[in-house]
């Protein structure tokens, strides 16, 4: 199974280099990137247990919980595309974070069918995606504002 994840991993990598143009990996990319890498290990690690601690109130909504997980996730996840891209291709980049963020959410679904205690619902997946969507419109955002403040800082030198 791991050796699989690997695989997955490699080829999106070499998807990324190719297609986007983008450079090789330095140090300083790996670390800002490193973070999308820890959020689905932690996702997939407590997918695994086969109970977990609910804290009362409004977070205890099992569907929240969701949401907020793969709204941080796509975040993460966008933060691997560049801001160029973001900006040339804003529709795309939105649509791949999702996609990404939503197959890993059927993954993780999968998962937790085999893990005892645990079951695989399709309405946990919908929240995955919801969560997706929100995360990738917050960094289309990000990418929209920093461009806006870019241009403003060329116009206010000019």
């Amino acid at each position: 199974m791991a050796e699989s994840a690997l695989a997955g991993s490699a080829l999106a990598y070499l998807w990324i280099l190719i297609i986007m143009k983008e450079e090789p990996m330095t140090l300083k990319k790996i670390m800002i990137r490193l973070p999308a890498l820890l959020i689905a290990g932690g996702i997939w690690f407590l997918s695994s247990q086969s109970t977990l601690p609910q804290p009362k109130g409004i977070l205890g909504i099992d569907k929240i919980q969701h949401m907020a997980a793969y709204l941080v996730l796509a975040m993460s996840i966008g933060i691997w595309i560049s801001s160029a891209f973001w900006q040339e291709r804003r529709f795309l980049a939105f649509l791949l974070v999702v996609l990404f963020a939503s197959v890993y959410g059927v993954m993780d679904e999968v998962h937790q069918y085999f893990t005892p205690g645990r079951d695989c619902n399709v309405w946990d997946w919908i929240a995955d995606v919801f969560g997706a969507v929100s995360g990738a419109a917050a960094m289309m955002w990000a990418n929209i504002w920093l461009l806006h403040k870019i241009k403003a800082g060329f116009k206010a030198a000019a």
